[in-house]
């Protein structure tokens, strides 16, 4: 890998959800973004004040695509899928596979709209920002 390889990558840190809400899932995601290529991958967190499991989901091997717009303030529509172990609370037994899947039309600092959904659940037109 040469250096202008890695110059393309950059560390994403975005934070998506409706903060104001108490009690809402908020998704955070920690990408590695390939500008030459367009791909992410990483990880995402969503935290939510509920009882566990389902207050902390870890998704580990987020992967997507981000292309570019050019349409108005919106530059760039990024797609993410991943799947996650779900433990199943007492009295039941063992662990399902979920799903994991997001879509956000964001501008140049990654500030903008989408959507997530896990496990069934879908949590439509919330904000994305970086964190930080």
């Amino acid at each position: 890998m040469t250096t202008s390889d890695l110059s393309s990558v950059t560390l994403l840190q975005l934070m998506s959800g409706n903060l104001d809400v108490p009690g809402a899932p908020v998704l955070n995601l920690a990408l590695m973004y390939d500008s030459q290529s367009g791909a992410v991958a990483g990880e995402a967190l969503i935290t939510q004040a509920i009882a566990p499991p389902d207050g902390r989901i870890l998704v580990r091997n987020v992967t997507g695509q981000v292309h570019g717009l050019g349409i108005g303030g919106a530059t760039r529509v990024m797609s993410l899928k991943g799947d996650y172990v779900y433990i199943l609370p007492p009295p039941a037994i063992g662990s399902v596979t979920e799903k994991f899947e997001a879509t956000y039309v964001t501008d140049n600092q990654w500030k903008g709209h989408g959507s997530f959904q896990y496990g069934g659940k879908s949590v439509r037109n919330v904000p994305i920002k970086q964190r930080g």
